[in-house]
């Protein structure tokens, strides 16, 4: 075994990793083994490497190993190595800037041609950046000049309709200044009595500026002071940094409050004071940034670059207008005039509403008395009424009912849904129209029941039945007991008289005999007697004259000899004084036979005419 052999198994056995053994002695054992190689060993170990030689080398270059291999991966994987770099990137570059201005320099003209290209490709992303900075601005700047207008116009309102007005109007008018301008002018009472500068990122005071008989507290203790309340509103209401507080009022100061990039500038006002006094404090602000802003970035505390700074704020500090000289006070006639005026017409509003809304409730009233209207809703809506509900079709109209309150019919808006109320007198129009009850009857509400009195004949009474059984539940009961049948009656006895009569006839012989007659004028005092009655009672009597044969012979000349008969004695009662109209005829020949035809004598019978009377309505 070679020396350099020796020296690697003394390394790797167990003595040689006891410890204290020196760095620099097992390098140079290293050295040594390196020295006594020979080439043949060389390319033996190249050919088979060496595991003792391959294990001391991951003992002592393990980590390096490691990490050099760790690094490789990551610069062969491009995902690997730009996860590198941006991790890198953002600290590489803040150092850059800090020691070199070059860098920005550089990446300018490449940052702003990828701005240009990213908004050319998306113009939301521009709007997105502005929108936090340029709508709170255009907010503010919105909320200022309504705030501006109504100040104005409160103010030309107020002082419109008096005499000192009109004295201003015609200022106005003179100097080409608008009217709201002139009267803001002489009606507004203020005065700037501070004005700090206040740095906004340290809350130190900068700068500031007092009236000459204002009284005032340490400066710079009002500006801590300032800043703490801006901190606490912003910390606990807002919630964010950009957050702050525009205006503050206690008693008659108000505090306004311009926020600028680098510092606040805020005026201590006595009085009210116009909107426009937000324009000078802004613009002085902008001024004092243009002028200061490097100065106002690198402040740490001391203000002696700011001296001459007061001096602008000192111009805030004169915004002032005082009270005009007190005049002795003229009684506006006019505004009392036009007072009086509008308390007038105020007055006889309120009685035309009163005496509108008292109508309008006589006017429900009535509705909700009348049968067959239900009220369901009655609303006011835009100077007028609203009305819904059931109406029956017979009951009163709405419309005439409006007509006569003394409302204005175009100022009420009514929907009606049709329905059939239960009410009686509603009920007894009904019947009325649907019965159709003969002079004879008359139909009456009595409480809660339609009664019926008279007399009628039996068809009428039957139909009337039948209808009362088909009302629906809740309606009034229907009481036909008053009503009597015509047939009981005296019509009734009339009508047995006639029916019970007939006339018998020879064989083949179509006129009656003399013997008959007595029947005939019975028979036709009967019928002149019914029709008298009938017309005091409403009905229409009929009599059917029928006549009658016996079975002998060929059924058409037996039926001819029927009908021939029964025109006989038609014509004997029209001569008799009987009514056409009442008498009608029909042959039935042999068909309708009184008696079996055994002998002659049961034939004769059959050669007759009997009689048949009816009641219609």
């Amino acid at each position: 075994m070679s020396a350099s052999g020796r020296t690697l198994d003394w390394l790797l056995n167990e003595s040689a990793s006891e410890s204290g053994i020196a760095r620099d002695a097992l390098a140079s054992a290293l050295l040594e083994a390196a020295r006594n190689a020979d080439r043949e060993q060389a390319a033996a170990a190249a050919a088979q490497p060496d595991a003792r030689l391959e294990q001391l080398r991951r003992l002592l270059l393990g980590h390096e190993i490691a990490t050099l291999s760790r690094l490789r991966e990551q610069v062969d994987d491009p995902e690997l190595f730009a996860d590198a770099v941006s991790r890198a990137l953002p600290s590489a570059v803040a150092q850059a800037t800090a020691r070199d201005g070059r860098l920005g320099h550089v990446l300018a003209p490449t940052v702003e041609r990828a701005a240009q290209s990213s908004i050319r490709s998306n113009p939301r992303t521009l709007v997105n950046i502005i929108y936090p900075v340029i709508v709170p601005a255009i907010r503010k700047s919105i909320v200022e000049t309504l705030d501006a207008t109504l100040q104005a116009l409160n103010a030309s309102l107020a002082h419109s309709l008096s005499l000192r007005g009109l004295k201003w109007r015609l200022e106005a008018w003179r100097t080409g200044v608008p009217f709201a301008e002139v009267v803001l002018r002489h009606t507004l009472v203020f005065r700037v009595e501070h004005v700090f500068l206040i740095h906004r990122h340290t809350g130190l005071l900068i700068a500031q500026a007092t009236a000459e008989d204002a009284t005032s507290q340490d400066p710079q203790l009002v500006s801590s002071m300032l800043t703490a309340i801006q901190d606490f509103v912003r910390d606990s209401f807002t919630g964010t940094q950009d957050g702050a507080l525009d205006t503050l009022r206690h008693g008659e100061l108000l505090l306004w409050c311009e926020q600028g990039p680098s510092a606040s500038l805020v005026a201590v006002i006595r009085g009210t004071p116009p909107e426009s006094l937000h324009q000078v404090l802004r613009h002085t602000l902008s001024r004092i940034h243009d002028e200061r802003d490097q100065a106002l970035e690198e402040f740490d505390g001391d203000s002696a670059p700011f001296a001459d700074v007061s001096a602008q704020l000192a111009d805030c500090v004169q915004q002032r207008q005082l009270a005009p000289v007190a005049q002795r006070r003229r009684v506006p006639w006019l505004l009392v005039l036009v007072l009086l005026a509008a308390l007038g017409f105020a007055l006889d509003a309120w009685q035309r509403a009163r005496h509108d809304d008292a109508l309008w409730e006589a006017y429900l009233a009535r509705l909700r008395a009348e049968p067959g209207i239900v009220v369901a809703g009655a609303d006011k809506v835009d100077g007028g009424w609203r009305l819904s509900g059931l109406r029956d079709p017979l009951a009163a109209d709405p419309d005439q009912l409006l007509q006569l309150s003394g409302i204005d019919p175009g100022r009420v808006s009514a929907r009606w849904q049709p329905y059939q109320a239960l009410n009686p007198s509603l009920v007894l129009q009904r019947l009325r129209a649907s019965l159709a009850p003969p002079p004879t009857v008359t139909l009456a509400a009595d409480g809660e029941a339609i009664v019926a009195s008279g007399a009628a004949s039996a068809a009428w009474l039957a139909r009337a039945r039948n209808v009362a059984r088909s009302l629906p539940p809740g309606s009034p009961r229907i009481e036909l007991a008053g009503v009597r049948d015509l047939n009981d009656g005296e019509l009734g006895t009339l009508r047995v008289a006639i029916e019970a009569q007939s006339l018998n006839f020879d064989v083949n012989e179509v006129m009656p005999s003399r013997a008959q007659e007595p029947t005939l004028d019975s028979v036709a005092q009967s019928i002149r007697q019914m029709a008298e009655l009938s017309a005091r009672l409403g009905v229409v009597p009929r009599v059917t004259v029928t006549g009658h044969s016996d079975s002998t012979g060929k059924g058409s000349i037996n039926l001819s000899v029927s009908v021939a008969r029964a025109e006989v004695v038609r014509a004997l009662l029209l001569k008799r004084g009987v009514n056409p109209e009442m008498v009608t005829v029909r042959g039935a020949g042999p068909l309708e036979p009184l008696t079996a035809e055994a002998s002659e004598a049961e034939r004769s019978m059959n050669r007759r005419v009997s009689f048949r009377v009816t009641l219609d309505e």
